[in-house]
């Protein structure tokens, strides 16, 4: 058969790639015989046309009528779907937890095993004993059977969204939504409306692949100069900077504060704007701490240089650019609140908007979380209805919504009597008069792997080791979740096998709509069957629920629904929804496809008649934008920080949320201290600061064993040359990386293309341990290079509850392995045994 003949045979299917990196982009998918052959970019518009902007005009593009078109992630994720060493059946724990040695059982074992410990867990420690992950965040639960079944806990905010959350909430009134609800979200196209581009702290070329980056391209290309804040020569900064101020991390507020000095002493702020929506007091007690009327040291250039490494003639350079090229569109990296006090440049990134004039104007950001990038849907999408029935249980939030390993660790203190009801709770950020999660059994879902992904892994497994109960879906054995469970569940590959309509990315349906360019919405298609036994999430749950006697409440569309009926089901549940959306007399205008049709290229876009900005729609309908803060103004300065860490200790600032007593000064500083910066302490022993920024060949730990990927990138400590050569380092030597909390084992990557005194190792590395043990690594050093070996889960009593952690002061020296003398690192594998399982031997 000719090429052309088998090409004529192939069967088509379109998806969207995105698993956790905000960006849902399109992939065409070409079948034969059951089998992926290729993945191709989107061509559901403008086919045929390799950059759009050599074909199309501005106006057409402008208004988002264009491709979606996966990164290299996207693609290199079907390596994952034959993988020989991926998980295809349920497995049960052999030996002691982190041993990694399981053996295959029946899925009739696996869920009557689950549904018995549920109720067991439920029966013995109450309601709050179990905790389903990775979603359970922003005030929700996302145990699936939660409303019926009578347990389950919520968190409050997320790791995503902690350090940055609270300061837009202080300063500009706004709580976190997404879509149709979120104020201060951006298309696109609304940095075509700026005279100046600014990333702070962000990389999207590597975070944001998609449309962002081609847009900002796009934004160079006519003329907007673009500059980066940055501690490394990314390759944002290589591609699209005009300028690169290169900075010590976790000094960004003091470049901040010394801008805005420039401004109150040259007279550059946006009058206008400060007095219609600044409130005057908090501004006066700002201005006179950057002014240093308050404390008598002035926040000058010169001041900020000898904290930040920028040189002061930059400083004010920079000042006055910004001040004079209205509209900017500041950008800044949620990374800028990762970290300890990162509360400070977080709200002073709003400060410096407002003292401008650029919060809600075309063009311009409030700053807050635009690193998010996150498009404002203007038309529903189709949404399922699976008719599930009222619950009558509602799980509370019992903690800061990361800290449920700590909440776990720390129990057991609160029950030998070590430890106050009033100190764990703080420890947690959960709300004094609350009760006291008890978590015995943890559930995680969707591939997450949280243990390796928050800080303090030592700590994480620490925390899973304690349960009386772990259960994980995991592609692979090897992760740090995977490890350490009791059932190893495989899970499903959403993006190119799957009807997966409860667990993936906390969604509920199959309808995908875009996040950054959100004009769009994609059906997911099933593209090939998953290999084994390998079964979708709610397929999981809705078996759970029948041995539970919840499914005619839980999934009562699905509750009779046998195996072999199953994706017909939810295709037609999909029809259902799309035929009555398109029914929609707003949506019935625009004339959308059959269903039928629709299934050709299931890709429904319309055109963004205006690119959206910050407070766009409250402007526009006269309302006032900071309707939320308690003066009606951008708040400089916050009262409930003002009133110190016994008010902060004592009270709770949304259902379940505290701040626990610690201190934050109520307006933004440069505050030294702490932990994980360069005034902590700890410097003076671990004197380099290490930064753990997202890769390119990974989505957080998602793709760490991609060989595709890994091919083209290693993963390996940056460290400046000045750095190395004071401790005798080459490139690519095995390097000790290690601290108070733990050890790890890397290759260095020597470069100047990062400033001295910092290393950087990116995040999501599984954790592989080796056969050396130490009393800080008792489970084995890391030969993976896991950074969050090193990051503290700390903040009380130095700060407040809410940030996540993401760096750490580390020390750095040659690898000495004392099992080998030729530097061979060995490695603990996971070991699975399908011997005697059901079935025969694994596919």
């Amino acid at each position: 058969m000719s090429f052309q003949d088998q090409h004529t045979k192939d069967t088509i299917k379109y998806t969207t790639c995105g698993y956790h990196c905000n960006c849902e982009c399109v992939v065409k998918v070409r079948t034969r015989n059951g089998m992926i052959v290729s993945c191709e970019p989107d061509d559901t518009v403008n086919p045929g046309v390799p950059r759009e902007d050599g074909y199309l005009p501005d106006e057409v593009i402008d208004t988002g009528m264009v491709q979606t078109r996966a990164c290299a992630k996207g693609y290199a994720q079907t390596l994952t779907l034959q993988d020989p060493d991926r998980l295809r059946y349920p497995m049960k724990r052999l030996g002691k937890r982190g041993e990694a040695r399981f053996e295959r059982i029946s899925w009739e074992e696996a869920l009557d095993t689950v549904a018995r410990k549920l109720v067991e867990m439920k029966q013995a420690h109450g309601p709050y004993s179990i905790l389903h992950e990775p979603y359970s965040n922003y005030s929700k639960c996302s145990f699936p059977l939660a409303p019926w079944f009578g347990a389950g806990v919520a968190g409050w905010y997320a790791h995503s969204s902690n350090g940055w959350q609270e300061p837009q909430l202080w300063v500009l009134g706004k709580e976190h939504t997404v879509g149709e609800g979120n104020d201060l979200e951006q298309d696109e196209a609304n940095v075509f409306r700026s005279r100046l581009i600014v990333l702070w702290g962000l990389n999207p070329l590597v975070t944001f692949n998609g449309g962002w980056a081609y847009n900002l391209l796009r934004a160079k290309e006519r003329g907007i100069p673009i500059i980066c804040v940055e501690s490394r020569y990314t390759p944002t900064v290589e591609v699209l900077a005009d300028q690169w101020i290169p900075i010590r991390p976790t000094t960004d507020v003091a470049l901040m504060i010394a801008m805005a000095n420039v401004w109150f002493r040259e007279d550059l702020c946006d009058r206008e704007f400060v007095e219609k929506h600044v409130e005057p007091g908090g501004l006066a007690l700002w201005k006179a701490y950057v002014l240093g009327d308050s404390d008598g040291i002035e926040k000058t250039p010169e001041w900020a240089a000898g904290i930040c490494g920028v040189p002061a003639e930059t400083i004010r350079e920079f000042a006055r650019l910004y001040a004079r090229s209205k509209p900017v569109n500041l950008n800044v990296s949620v990374s800028i609140g990762r970290q300890f006090y990162g509360e400070n440049p977080a709200r002073a990134s709003m400060y410096l908007q407002a003292l401008t004039g650029n919060t809600c104007i075309p063009g311009g950001t409030a700053a807050a979380r635009t690193g998010l990038f996150r498009g404002r849907m203007t038309l529903p999408v189709p949404k399922v209805d699976w008719q599930r029935r009222p619950g009558t249980y509602k799980p509370l939030v019992l903690m800061c919504g990361y800290k449920w390993l700590k909440a776990v660790d720390l129990r057991e203190k609160l029950d030998k009597g070590q430890m106050s009801r009033e100190a764990y709770n703080n420890a947690i950020g959960n709300s004094p008069g609350n009760p006291c999660p008890n978590i015995k059994m943890a559930i995680i879902e969707s591939n997450c792997n949280h243990p390796s992904s928050l800080p303090d892994i030592n700590g994480n497994i620490r925390a899973l080791k304690k349960l009386e109960f772990y259960v994980a879906f995991s592609h692979y054995a090897g992760t740090a979740a995977a490890r350490y469970a009791d059932i190893l569940l495989p899970q499903m590959a959403t993006a190119y096998e799957g009807r997966d309509c409860v667990c993936a990315a906390g969604s509920t349906d199959l309808f995908k709509s875009g996040r950054h360019l959100a004009n769009y919405f994609l059906y997911r298609q099933k593209c090939v069957e998953p290999p084994g036994e390998i079964k979708s999430g709610d397929w999981f749950w809705v078996q759970i629920a029948r041995r539970l006697g919840l499914a005619g409440l839980f999934s009562p569309r699905l509750a009779e629904t046998p195996d072999d009926q199953w994706d017909d089901t939810i295709e037609l549940l999909h029809k259902e929804a799309y035929e009555g959306w398109a029914a929609r007399e707003e949506i019935a205008v625009l004339n959308p496809p059959h269903w039928e049709e629709f299934q050709k290229k299931p890709v429904f876009r319309y055109p963004i008649k205006e690119p959206s900005h910050p407070f766009k729609s409250a402007v526009k309908s006269g309302l006032n934008p900071f309707r939320g803060t308690p003066s009606g103004k951008i708040e400089f300065h916050s009262e409930k920080l003002a009133r110190g860490p016994g008010f902060l200790a004592a009270n709770e600032f949304s259902p379940g949320k505290c701040y626990g007593g610690g201190n934050l000064p109520p307006v933004a500083q440069m505050t030294v201290g702490g932990k994980d910066n360069f005034y902590s302490q700890d410097s003076v022993k671990y004197p380099l600061l290490m930064s753990t920024p997202h890769a390119a060949h990974r989505v957080l730990s998602f793709l760490d064993n991609n060989q595709w990927l890994k091919e083209h990138y290693r993963h390996a400590l940056w460290m400046s040359v000045t750095d190395a050569r004071a401790r005798g380092i080459a490139d690519n030597d095995r390097l000790r990386v290690f601290n108070d909390l733990g050890e790890l084992i890397v290759p260095a990557y020597v470069t100047s293309r990062i400033v001295p005194g910092t290393v950087c190792l990116f995040n999501g590395a599984w954790y592989q341990p080796g056969e050396a043990r130490t009393e800080l690594m008792p489970d084995g050093i890391d030969t993976g290079g896991a950074p969050n070996f090193l990051t503290h889960n700390e903040d009380l009593p130095s700060t407040i509850v809410g940030f996540l952690p993401c760096k750490g002061l580390v020390q750095v020296e040659k690898w000495r392995d004392p099992l080998s003398s030729q530097g061979r690192i060995p490695v603990e594998p996971a070991r699975i045994s399908h011997a005697g399982g059901p079935g025969g031997p694994g596919k």
